[in-house]
């Protein structure tokens, strides 16, 4: 009984973590948000340059460890679901995923330094009055119903 219980629960992870995965067109819905950025705290065409010159040096980083993350996700969920459980070897990739993820952060806490000291401190007072505003789900754009991923968007589990 508990290998059938077993076996449903790691395809399920699996199944859920393929369909959080997505597809790659997926988040282009929220199209320009740098762009969106500047309408908001009305930016000059300088900064506007220069914030573009910097998001365009980080998103090859970005990019690249977030899919090898998706990579570390697929692998993990796949290792799930095998008849034969290796602990060690999701312990492992678990680690891995981490680092990637923690460059990741660290990459786009660099790229948030660099927007911030170009901006004014009028700007600065404005977005911190949006990121307050649209905290914890409030405020317009929001997503509505019971996700079922943790908040970089993996089936809970992953």
């Amino acid at each position: 009984m508990l290998t059938t219980i077993s076996k449903l629960m790691m395809t399920t992870v699996f199944g859920l973590t393929m369909f959080a995965a997505g597809d790659a067109e997926a988040g282009k819905h929220h199209g320009d948000r740098g762009a969106k950025m500047c309408e908001r705290l009305e930016c000059s065409d300088a900064q506007k340059t220069q914030l573009a010159q910097i998001r365009d040096s980080h998103k090859p980083t970005i990019k690249a460890e977030r899919a090898a993350s998706r990579d570390l996700e697929q692998q993990i969920a796949a290792e799930y679901a095998k008849p034969s459980f290796d602990a060690a070897k999701v312990k492992t990739l678990r680690e891995q995923l981490a680092t990637h993820e923690a460059k990741a952060d660290s990459e786009r806490e660099a790229m948030k330094a660099k927007i911030d000291a170009i901006l004014t401190p009028a700007q600065r007072a404005k977005m911190a009055e949006f990121k307050a505003k649209h905290k914890d789900g409030k405020g317009k754009g929001q997503h509505r119903g019971g996700g079922r991923g943790d908040r970089k968007g993996r089936a809970m589990g992953v």
